[in-house]
This record gives structure tokens, sequence and C-alpha cells, in this order.
């Protein structure tokens, strides 16, 4: 399984549509053992949902989003997980042991 965060380069994107890059962390035992860093499509939601999901990622962490791009998340089998800020890899950490403040698991 992989976790991806809707970056601005190493911290979370205030919003998804805004996103620059996406840091991909690989879990396996419950820990991230594989981090990389890919630039986004910019605003091609379905193309990226696509994308996210060929590459097995399951969860997309962000800091907001909108309704559509949840349900395409949604629709390619991906949680949607708002309320992150800060570094990325700490707010992906944090998601794993259910540590992540403000975290809001969005469904359309």
């Amino acid at each position: 399984m992989r976790i991806a965060v809707a970056s601005e380069g190493l911290d979370v994107s205030k919003h998804f549509s805004s996103c620059t890059n996406f840091n991909f962390y690989k879990v396996e035992n419950n820990e991230l053992v594989d981090s990389r860093n890919l630039p986004s499509q910019e605003h091609l939601c379905g193309s990226q949902a696509n994308f996210l999901r060929q590459i097995e990622v399951r969860v997309l962490i962000c800091g907001a989003i909108s309704p559509a791009d949840v349900e395409t998340m949604n629709k390619a089998g991906i949680t949607v997980v708002t309320g992150a800020s800060g570094n990325a890899l700490q707010a992906a950490d944090a998601y794993l042991h259910d540590r992540l403040p403000n975290a809001t698991i969005c469904t359309v």
C-alpha cells in the first residue's frame, strides 16, 4: 500500500488543487519504508486519480479538497483525508498511527 500527500515541496499543500507535487510513502507492516516525490499533473484530477490508483495509492492526505475531487478519488478506490498541515512525512506517519490532528476522512 502507498500513502500520497498532496504537497508543495516537502510540506502538505493547503488545497489539493494547488499542490505542486505528491510525496509518496510505501507502507509495510504499518511502517513507512520508502518515499518518492513526483510532480502533480496540475488540475487533471481524473488523470491524477488513475495515476495514483496505478501505483497502489490507497490514501490521499491533503489540507483541503473539493467535493468533486473527493468523489473522483473515492471512485478510484482512494480514501481522502483532509485537515493535514506541516511536513508531509510527519503527516503520513501521524495518519498511519492514528495521530493526525484535525483529520477528516472524506466521502461523497
